[in-house]
């Protein structure tokens, strides 16, 4: 083969070694892309199924309860000073099961149940602990008498007397969260309602939701697209919820379901995405926005957090109001979303609330660190690898009616216990993903400045062989003109000879 030719293969291969390398190496990002979501996806048999069906790290419910240390002074008007006790750690367990999928794969309806433990070993208390509280039946019955016909006002009054109701209940803290305690009015109350939950005679913040679920979910698995990736599509077989007013432009915003359930949003997470999420506990979607970068582990991950504006007493949440008394910023009367209770949910402390709403209970102290709700987001997956909800119940002390136990009483949001509801994947989990997610870089990254090497060292290789191909060769031969001479001196030798 001639040089020529040797260097032109030399050349074409090195050539194509350094364009497909190149070509790889910028499609490559892509390439990872598309096989990151297809592992996101959730479809039969996959290990992102199994881990959506049972989250395979701990979820925590820390309860903190006010307990009232002045509550026979507040029947006589006076401020209400709690003390904060706890926490009561459970550990909670989530399993979805009834699995369904739509006929494309598209969509996932599914029930989750969830279960709490109680972990003695993460809590400084104990559950037989006495809390002084409000009473949530008698003040529920209360705000009903507002609007009660004259002869129920005279039936529930009768009620009150014949089983001695007051306004503060003192009680353990395993019946005033998940076993309930025995409560004579409720058995009354089922008289009239129905209410197979009023027929139990027992009453707790959170009885009988140990072991239960909230209603079946759907949510879009990813196959059909990864922009709205496990955003919830319907709750309970409805795709708006109805409890709220329309909002100030004469919408229906306010009963959309928006966003996700928190532990996963579409990817990629950019420092200017908006995630939203669906909120059953406060009956309305929400949104978090970008806080700062933190570290977990080798990640780093996108802190997001819930802004002042989503609780703000401004006109776009007034389709949220019910009465102005509980119309505040930090809270939202969630009574139209059960059955008519008063119940407020709220920030912790009120934080984020206005200064004169913690001042009218004594006893809390609103902080960031303790009190914010936070998701922290590992943006290529965005896969929540960190968070912490924590939202307040409270109840709306008033004058109600005419009852004569509460004439006294001061007008006041009375907190009754916060939650925090936290999780946080291992550290060993955060260097697997770490791994997954720079691995195949860092691997292509070094094959291809190999293959690149190598195309630029054939090329320098027929470049050389080219070169030493057109120098001149002038090893063993004379000049011509030399050797003309030497032929004529031997010509004229021989004839003088």
């Amino acid at each position: 083969m001639k040089v020529r030719t040797q260097a032109c293969v030399l050349v074409m291969v090195g050539v194509v070694l350094i364009a497909g390398s190149t070509i790889f190496y910028l499609s490559f990002s892509k390439i990872f892309t598309k096989m990151l979501e297809k592992k996101l996806m959730l479809v039969p048999g996959s290990q992102t199924l199994e881990n959506f069906k049972s989250p395979p790290v701990p979820i925590f419910m820390q309860f903190y309860l006010f307990n009232i240390t002045n509550s026979n002074e507040v029947l006589q008007g006076a401020t209400p000073v709690v003390q904060q006790i706890g926490p009561y750690t459970f550990e909670e367990k989530q399993l979805k099961y009834n699995l369904t999928f739509s006929d494309d794969g598209g969509l996932v309806t599914y029930v989750q149940n969830k279960s709490f433990y109680f972990r003695e070993d993460m809590t400084p208390g104990s559950l037989t602990d006495s809390i002084t509280t409000i009473n949530a039946v008698m003040m529920s019955l209360g705000a009903k008498l507002a609007t009660a016909p004259a002869p129920l006002k005279v039936i529930i009054q009768m009620w009150f007397t014949r089983f001695s109701e007051k306004p503060f209940v003192t009680k353990p803290v395993r019946e005033l969260l998940f076993e309930g305690y025995e409560e004579p009015l409720l058995l009354q109350l089922a008289t009239l309602t129905n209410d197979p939950l009023h027929a139990t005679g027992r009453f707790g913040f959170f009885y009988p939701k140990n072991n239960t679920n909230d209603g079946n979910y759907t949510v879009k698995t990813g196959v059909l697209g990864m922009e709205d990736y496990q955003y919830i599509m319907k709750w309970r077989g409805e795709e708006r919820i109805n409890f709220w007013k329309t909002d100030m432009w004469g919408g229906d915003t306010c009963n959309m379901i928006n966003g996700t359930s928190g532990n996963q949003f579409p990817r990629p997470v950019t420092k200017s995405t908006l995630l939203e999420l669906y909120t059953a506990e406060l009956c309305r979607s929400i949104f978090a926005e970008y806080q700062r970068e933190v570290s977990h582990g080798p990640l780093t991950l996108y802190r997001y957090v819930l802004p002042n504006r989503l609780l703000a007493k401004a006109p776009e949440n007034d389709c949220y109001c019910n009465d102005n008394f509980t119309c505040r910023a930090s809270m939202i009367n969630v009574s139209p979303c059960r059955k008519g209770a008063p119940v407020v949910m709220s920030t912790p402390h009120f934080y984020q609330g206005e200064p004169e709403d913690s001042k009218q209970v004594m006893g809390l102290n609103p902080s960031e660190e303790e009190h914010e709700t936070y998701l922290d987001i590992e943006p290529t997956t965005g896969v929540t690898f960190r968070a912490a909800k924590r939202i307040q119940v409270n109840m709306p002390l008033h004058r109600y009616g005419n009852l004569p136990a509460y004439q006294d009483v001061p007008d006041v949001i009375i907190p009754v216990l916060w939650v925090n509801e936290s999780v946080e994947v291992p550290l060993e989990r955060t260097y697997a993903l770490h791994r997954t997610l720079t691995l195949p870089f860092t691997l292509v990254t070094v094959a291809v400045a190999v293959l690149i090497t190598l195309g630029m060292v054939l090329i320098l290789v027929a470049v050389i062989k080219l070169i030493l191909s057109r120098r001149p060769k002038t090893k063993n031969r004379k000049p011509a003109k030399e050797k003309e001479q030497s032929v004529t001196e031997k010509l004229n030798n021989r004839n003088y000879s």
